[in-house]
Parts: C-alpha cells; sequence; structure tokens
C-alpha cells in the first residue's frame, strides 16, 4: 500500500512537471508551421475541407486540425486553444509511457521513463505546438502498449483499442507507418520464436492470428479515412525527390535531440551505458519486447536513411522518443538493483542528477525560443505607423502571408522582381521588409 502511494505520487510529479513545461510558450506566437498548416484548417469552411485536403508535402496533420478546430470553437482562437490538444496529449504521453514500463518492465522502469519524458525538450517542443506530432508519439506508445497486451492475453477489448490507438496515429501523422511497420516486422520474428531462444508457446497461435486480423482492420480503416485525401496524398508523394546526400550529420543530431547531451564526452558514455544495459536487461526479461524495440530502432530509420527523401527532420522520429528514454530507465533501474546497502541510494541520485543535468541546456533553449514571433512584428510594425504618411509593407518569400494572420486588414507586397519593387518604393515616406529566417 505505501509503494502503491508513493508510486502514485511520484508520478503524479511527473504529469505536474510535464504539464508546466509544456504549458510554457503555449501563449507564444504562432510560428510558420502552425499558421500556414493547423490555423489554415481550423478557420476551414467545413469539416469536410479539413478531412479532403492534404496541403502542400503532408501539412494536415487531420486528427489535430479537428482537435484543433473544436478547442477553437470552444474557447475563441488564439494560440492556447489551438496548442491546448497537444500539451493535453504531451501529458497523456507521460502517463502511457508509465504505464508501459510498470505492466512489461516494472514500476521503477516506468517511473524512470515517465519523469525522463516529462523533461525531454525535444517532446516538450512538439507538445506546445499546434501540430500532430505529439499525437504522434502518444499513439505510438498505445498502439505499443495493446500490440504487446493483445498477444498476451488475447481479448477482444484489447485488440480493439489497438485498432483504434493505430488508426488515430495514422490520423495524427503518416509516419505512424514506422510504428505498424515495426509491429507486423515483429509479429514475424515472433512466429519465429523458436530460433531466438524464447518459447513460442508463450504466445497463442490464436493470439498470432488475430494480431494479423487487428492489423488488418486498422490498416483498411486508415484506407478508409484517408480515402478523401489519397489522390493528394499521392500526388504529395510524386512531387518527394530523392538525394545522395550523406546523412550522417543527421544521426548525430538527430541523437542530441532524443538524448540531449550525447554529443557531449559524459553524456555519450552515461548514454551509451545505459542504454546497452537497458536493452541487455530487456532480452532478459521479455524477448518479445526486446526484439520489438529492436526493429523499431533500426528498422524505420534505416529505410529511412536508405531512401533518402529529400526531406529529413527529426520530429518525424518522436514516435521511437518514449521508448529509447523507456530502455534507458530499464538500464537505470537494472544497474542500480545489482547494487547494495548505501552505494545503491547514492548511486540513484547520482544518475539522475546527471541524466537531469544533461537536459537541462535543451529545455533552457526550446523553453526559451521565440520561434518565428509573427505577432511582435505586427505590433511593432503597426505601432511605427502613421496614417498621414505613405507607406509599404513587402515580404520575401511566405513572410507576408503568415504576418497577415495576425494583421488580416494590412496589405503586404510580394514583388517578383526588384523593377517592381522599384516601383512600389516610389514616393513612400516608411518601407518595411518582411522576412522570415
Amino acid at each position: 500500500m505505501v509503494r502503491d502511494k508513493r508510486s502514485a505520487w511520484l508520478v503524479a510529479a511527473a504529469l505536474l512537471t510535464g504539464c508546466l513545461l509544456r504549458c510554457w510558450n503555449i501563449n507564444q506566437s504562432f510560428w510558420w508551421d502552425e499558421i500556414w498548416s493547423t490555423m489554415t484548417y481550423v478557420r476551414a469552411d467545413s469539416l469536410w475541407d479539413v478531412v479532403s485536403n492534404l496541403g502542400y508535402y503532408f501539412n494536415n496533420h487531420i486528427l489535430y486540425s479537428l482537435l484543433a478546430r473544436t478547442s477553437v470553437q470552444a474557447l475563441g482562437e488564439s494560440e492556447f486553444a489551438a496548442r491546448l490538444p497537444s500539451v493535453v496529449m504531451g501529458i497523456l504521453a507521460i502517463s502511457a509511457i508509465f504505464r508501459f514500463g510498470k505492466l512489461y518492465l516494472g514500476n521503477w522502469s516506468g517511473m524512470v521513463a515517465a519523469f525522463l519524458l516529462s523533461l525531454s525538450a525535444f517532446h516538450i517542443d512538439h507538445s506546445s505546438e499546434a501540430r500532430g506530432y505529439a499525437g504522434l508519439a502518444l499513439f505510438s506508445i498505445l498502439s505499443s502498449f495493446y500490440f504487446f497486451k493483445g498477444l498476451k492475453t488475447d481479448t477482444v477489448k484489447d485488440w480493439t483499442l489497438y485498432i483504434l490507438c493505430t488508426v488515430l496515429g495514422f490520423y495524427s501523422h503518416v509516419f505512424m507507418i514506422a510504428v505498424a511497420m515495426s509491429q507486423f516486422c515483429a509479429w514475424l520474428l515472433f512466429l519465429q520464436g523458436e530460433k531466438f531462444s524464447f518459447a513460442k508457446s508463450s504466445i497463442s497461435q490464436r493470439a498470432f492470428r488475430n494480431f494479423f486480423f487487428a492489423f488488418s482492420c486498422a490498416g483498411i480503416t486508415t484506407l478508409v479515412i484517408f480515402s478523401p485525401v489519397l489522390p493528394a496524398f499521392l500526388k504529395n508523394v510524386g512531387k518527394v525527390q530523392l538525394v545522395t546526400v550523406s546523412r550522417f550529420p543527421f544521426l548525430a543530431i538527430l541523437a542530441d535531440a532524443i538524448l540531449p547531451g550525447s554529443a557531449t564526452a559524459v553524456g555519450s558514455v552515461v548514454y551509451s551505458i545505459l542504454f546497452v544495459a537497458g536493452m541487455y536487461f530487456i532480452s532478459k526479461k521479455d524477448h518479445t519486447l526486446f526484439l520489438y524495440f529492436t526493429v523499431l530502432f533500426i528498422l524505420p530509420l534505416s529505410l529511412y536513411l536508405l531512401i533518402n527523401p529529400m526531406f529529413v527532420f527529426e520530429r518525424y522520429f518522436i514516435f521511437a522518443v518514449p521508448f529509447i528514454l523507456l530502455v534507458v530507465g530499464q538500464g537505470t533501474v537494472g544497474l542500480v538493483e545489482r547494487l547494495r546497502g548505501t552505494y545503491k541510494y547514492a548511486t540513484v541520485i547520482g544518475v539522475f542528477a546527471i541524466l537531469v543535468l544533461l537536459q537541462l541546456p535543451a529545455l533552457g533553449r526550446t523553453l526559451g525560443q521565440d520561434r518565428q514571433n509573427y505577432r511582435e512584428a505586427v505590433r511593432y510594425v503597426t505601432s511605427e505607423i502613421t496614417a498621414d504618411e505613405d507607406y509599404l509593407i513587402f515580404s520575401i518569400g511566405y513572410a507576408g502571408e503568415h504576418f497577415r494572420y495576425y494583421a488580416p486588414g494590412t496589405t503586404v507586397y510580394n514583388p517578383q522582381t526588384v523593377d517592381e519593387l522599384s516601383s512600389l518604393m516610389q514616393g513612400k515616406k516608411q518601407i518595411w521588409c518582411l522576412i522570415t529566417a
């Protein structure tokens, strides 16, 4: 009873910490992607416009657009209302990874993972913007949770929840394909269980068949709900160009985003030890989970780098963040459990303090960043313009479109040539140029 009460307090502390950090910038000015993508669909004339448009290069994260639209209609249009669904899903992810860790690896592993996720600058950043990445992270956890629960308990309820979470993951972001593909490949490996030194009978033949049925249902349902945007989806796929540039620098950037401080000597040593130890302890506790994590961490990234499309951003791989932190948590707990006496508690405090210190620089950058402050730009320009003077506001590129969101009645010109700009400038006493970094 005492241990359960202590766990409840610690989970509550992780959730409170996560909530405070994710609300830190919730009222900050919208930035490029939020105005260009989400707010376009929040303001759409009808729900059909939301679910039948994909935007340029998959910009419409449909589930998030629907949630943000509902939030804005209920609370009024503001940065807070548009970002609130993302904050909520980010906080739910902390609870979900704790529940996942507690069920499959133990209470303390889930606890450490929950705290690390609550402090993850990468996750905080994408849980406090009006985009679908927090949903991708959340439903990756929940889909994986019910994937394993279904295989182990084989109940209609668990397989139904697996289908629901997987479909919602796809509706959050198309990169849910990485999670679904990893689950399917892991399932194929489980079928060959006898070759991997774990009992094939630990998963019943019926559960194997039911996963395939549930997986198929999730796939069919996803195709049905995406049917209004399938033509646009295929068109966008055709626009994606493949490149031949090296992606090795990206791997270092991705590693430092997921595990802040991993580029430093101390961070690389600490994370390497904890991650390797975590995977080792997981392999001893549950071979199926070890195989799934191995596939999830390697296969999607390897395929993406092999195909090498023109776009590659760290946020595409946010689905792996909670599970990597869970492995680090398992490594921490597993190593500490092998110690005795005073050294055990000193090690717990020391390792956790190091992990927190490694997060601080990234946390400072995330909480202190101002992104692209269109709102303040509008306030400044409009405060400097005088009614009796002729003025010109022009933009280079798309900055003007985003400026207009906060100043809908202001004319922002977008000259295409130097001669056109020179003509516009004739006789103007104030000239303002808007450039988006």
